[in-house]
Order: structure tokens, then C-alpha cells, then sequence
């Protein structure tokens, strides 16, 4: 079972479910590649005929977290292997090549459970009931965000099927529920939520670019529009785990109390044991070359090397004299060092997080290298260990609203070649229909090109490689 702590290693795994479907074409260096024929197309009459997600007023009072959790115990194992397993490769395929037949009778026997996400995904909450309030949340487990991973394959071919029979308003409603169960998923406490309810999206993300590419597909400019941004929020689970340290390890909090010696002792073996286990996960464990040496549970707090550089720590960032400070107990100077340390470790990472991500990544780089440099003493020990790679988190986030950004570029697209003879603009600024976003990456317009009836959409995150992080489209408009 996945605890809390152990889903750090696993948030890249998490994050390469890919944000569009795959198209029977050779691997491509970018991180998102896509070519799409389309055909021109206005905005509907009504322009929000459309929408992607429900709209508030939709809602019913309740709590979808039940219902989804629910489920698990309606089937048995192989039951539940099968629906999850059964849609991934209808999924890989393009829409016109799924074999309907077969796909339209797993989701006829799946009927109930879909209605479920139906209904579930216009519920007014969705609370998680983590208990918080156990102290050491880090050994939560987490069951319930790896189930909603599994569920997504068979919501997403449900979706698809729909797109494959021309019924757009019935697909248009099934990527409203996706992207609504990927935000309840995201209402989760931690990161960890958020990034599993990322991939989530970005897989509907790429379930809307197969509607868009079919023939007659509406214009879905304006249901773009409408989505909330960031369609993800992370500020909750950043102020969280903000505080991370303090609530998995009150006693960190907690400094400010006299105790003897031998209780200063105590707290100190005791933290020292916790940060030794969180140091060593793995099937052999074995601690990381920057753990540092003598500071072993049972080793004597006077006989830290790390005693000396605690001591001036302290007194500088205490106001405290030389004389003040050294007749406290060692064990004590190392407990405030290794907290204060950590404070401003974590204040060094997350003070970006508040900015937007082209303007946070130098920020976080910083942040890394002066981490990743800093001595190996028992100071850094909890922000080794604990902190989460916010970098990266942001910049799933931000690859996420970059998709949804392009899209709508391309249903520009699609807009201005409707009232151009079906022709492509030489340049984004002569669109004029309705206006186009910026690319989330770098807060400056899309790199736009032509080249006769294709026209080239890219955005490249600055200091990213393409691998990592870039995004292409090419997109042909159809002959009418």
C-alpha cells in the first residue's frame, strides 16, 4: 500500500500518462506532439452551447468522494483489472479506428458504474476526509488516489465513442465530467492530489482534440474559454505543505518550552530516528551519500560535528550571545538548528510558488542548486528528506494549461479560416474573430508559422529541453 511519503518517487510515473492519445506514429522528441486536420468552423449561435464543465447552478448538494470510493467494493479484483485494463489500448488508438461493436458493449456492461461518475462529478463537494489531525500524516495511506488513476480509462473511452459517432453535445457532456472528476480529485489536501488530478485532465485534454479533429466537430473556442485557470489549482496543497514539517513533527514546533537535558535528548533521538527511516526507503535501504555522519540516533548531541556551525546558527538568527548559547544543551542547539535551517530551506522554494511558472523556474532552479550544494550537515537533513519538487509540480500545472491554451488557439484557427476561404492567417495577429491567450509557458504569445495549408503552434518553456517539456502542433485545415 502507497503511503504519503513514498509518493514522491512516484510523481513522474504519475505525470507521463500522456496528455493526448496516441496517434500510430513514431516516437517524437517533443513532450506533446500532435498533428490535426480540421475543418473551418464558426462559433455556434449560441457561443456556450458547449461547456466542459458543469456549471455551478448544475450542481446537487453532496459529496462525490463516496460514491467513487464506493465502487472499488462492488467488484472483485479481476473485475476491476478488467474495466480498468480493457479501454487503454481503444484509448492508444484514433478515434476512427476503434472497434465500436466491442467498446460500445464494455461500456453497456459498464453502464452503472459511468452513471455513477455522472452523477458523482456534479456534486456540490468532494472531501477527501484525510485525518489530518492523526499528527504524523506522512504515513497516511493512499488507496484512493491510485483508484481514481484506473478509473479514468474507461470515462476517457466513453467519451471517444461518443466523438466516433458523431454525437458531439453527448461528448461534449462526457469531458464534462472527466474534467470535473479530475478537479474533485485535485480538492485532495496534498500535491500528490493535485498532480494525479493533472494527469487526469491532461488526458481529457487530449480526448477534446480528438472532437475538435472529426469532421463537423463544433468550434469549441468559448467552452475553452469558460474553463476555470488553472483548471488546477495547487495554492491549498502548497499552503499545506508549507507547513509539512510542523504538522507531521509537532515537537519541531515546539521548541520554545524548557526541558532538561536528557528530555532535549530525547526529542532529538527521536527526530533523528524519524529522518533516518524517511532517508532510507527502498527495497535495500541504505542512507543517501548526503546524510550526515554522526548523527546516528544514540550518537551524543556534544559530540555532533555539525555542533559548532548549530551554535553560530542560532545565536545569529536568535540574537543570542556566544556565552547565551553555548550554555544551552547541545541537543537543543542542534534541534533549533535543524528547524531554522529547514524554515529557510523551504521559505527558499516556496516563496516562487506564488509567482507565475515562467517567472518562478529560475527561482526554483536557484533554490535547487543551493540545496543540492549546501553542506551535508544534520541542518539539511528534513528538507532533503521531505520537500517537494515544486519545480516540477508547477510545470506539469502549467504543460496542462498550456494544452488547453493551444487548443484554443487552433479553434482561432479554425474561426478565422471559416471566414477566409478556408485559409490559414500568415500570423497569429491577423486573427481578429476572438481573441488569442498567451502561451502559459512564457507568458508571451505562441510561436506561430504557415507553410501553405499547415500551420505550426509551438511553445517551448525557457532553460527546458523538448523532451521534457515541449509542445507542437501541426495542424492542416480539411478541405470543405
Amino acid at each position: 500500500m502507497i503511503r504519503l511519503r513514498q509518493w514522491s518517487a512516484l510523481l513522474l510515473p504519475i505525470m507521463l500518462a500522456p496528455a493526448l492519445q496516441a496517434q500510430d506514429k513514431p516516437t517524437s522528441p517533443w513532450a506533446i506532439d500532435r498533428s490535426l486536420s480540421v475543418s473551418p468552423q464558426s462559433a455556434p449561435v449560441l457561443a456556450l452551447k458547449y461547456r466542459l464543465l458543469p456549471l455551478n447552478s448544475e450542481l446537487k448538494e453532496g459529496n462525490a468522494v463516496p460514491i467513487y470510493l464506493r465502487l472499488v467494493h462492488e467488484q472483485n479484483d479481476a473485475t476491476r483489472k478488467y474495466w480498468t485494463e480493457t479501454p487503454k489500448p481503444w484509448n492508444g488508438m484514433p478515434v476512427d479506428k476503434i472497434p465500436l461493436d466491442e467498446a460500445r458493449r464494455f461500456l453497456q456492461d459498464h453502464r452503472r458504474l459511468l452513471r455513477q461518475f455522472d452523477l458523482g462529478a456534479r456534486r456540490r463537494t468532494a472531501e477527501w476526509n484525510y485525518t489530518l489531525d492523526e499528527g504524523n500524516f506522512i504515513e497516511i495511506l493512499m488507496p484512493d488516489t491510485q483508484q481514481m488513476r484506473n478509473y479514468a480509462p474507461m470515462l476517457i473511452l466513453q467519451a471517444r465513442v461518443a466523438i466516433a459517432e458523431g454525437d458531439f453535445a453527448r461528448a461534449a457532456h462526457h469531458l464534462e465530467t472527466g474534467f470535473a472528476v479530475s478537479r474533485q480529485v485535485g480538492e485532495g489536501p496534498f500535491l500528490v492530489n493535485s498532480l494525479v488530478a493533472i494527469a487526469l485532465a491532461s488526458q481529457f485534454a487530449g480526448t477534446v482534440a480528438d472532437l475538435v479533429e472529426r469532421p463537423g466537430a463544433p468550434n469549441l473556442y468559448w467552452a475553452l474559454t469558460a474553463l476555470p485557470r488553472p483548471l488546477i489549482d495547487l495554492r491549498r496543497a502548497q499552503d499545506l505543505e508549507f507547513r509539512f514539517v510542523q504538522s507531521a513533527f509537532p515537537e519541531l514546533d515546539d521548541l520554545d518550552r524548557e526541558r532538561t537535558p536528557e528530555d532535549w535528548d530525547g526529542v532529538l533521538r527521536r527526530i533523528r530516528s524519524e529522518f533516518r527511516g524517511l532517508s532510507m526507503e527502498g527495497n535495500q535501504p541504505k542512507l543517501p551519500d548526503w546524510f550526515p555522519k554522526d548523527s546516528a540516533p544514540e550518537d551524543p548531541a556534544a559530540k555532533s560535528p555539525d555542533l559548532p556551525a548549530a551554535r553560530n546558527f542560532v545565536a545569529r538568527t536568535n540574537g543570542l550571545s556566544a556565552d547565551k548559547v553555548g550554555a544551552m544543551s547541545p541537543a537543543q542547539v542542534l534541534l533549533l538548528y535543524i528547524v531554522g535551517t529547514c524554515r529557510e530551506d523551504w521559505d527558499d522554494f516556496y516563496r516562487a510558488a506564488y509567482l507565475p511558472y515562467p517567472q518562478a523556474r529560475p527561482f526554483f532552479e536557484a533554490a535547487h542548486k543551493r540545496l543540492r550544494e549546501a553542506p551535508h550537515t544534520e541542518g539539511h537533513v528534513v528538507s532533503r528528506s521531505l520537500i517537494s519538487d515544486l519545480n516540477k509540480v508547477m510545470s506539469r500545472q502549467t504543460a496542462l494549461e498550456r494544452a488547453l491554451a493551444a487548443q484554443r488557439v487552433i479553434e482561432a484557427l479554425r474561426m478565422h479560416a471559416a471566414v477566409h476561404d478556408g485559409k490559414l492567417p500568415d500570423k497569429l495577429d491577423d486573427v481578429t474573430e476572438v481573441p488569442i491567450p498567451n502561451d502559459p509557458g512564457t507568458d508571451r504569445p505562441f510561436e506561430y508559422s504557415r507553410d501553405g495549408d499547415t500551420a505550426t503552434l509551438v511553445s517551448l518553456v525557457p532553460g527546458d529541453p523538448v523532451h521534457n517539456n515541449g509542445l507542437r502542433y501541426r495542424v492542416t485545415i480539411r478541405n470543405r
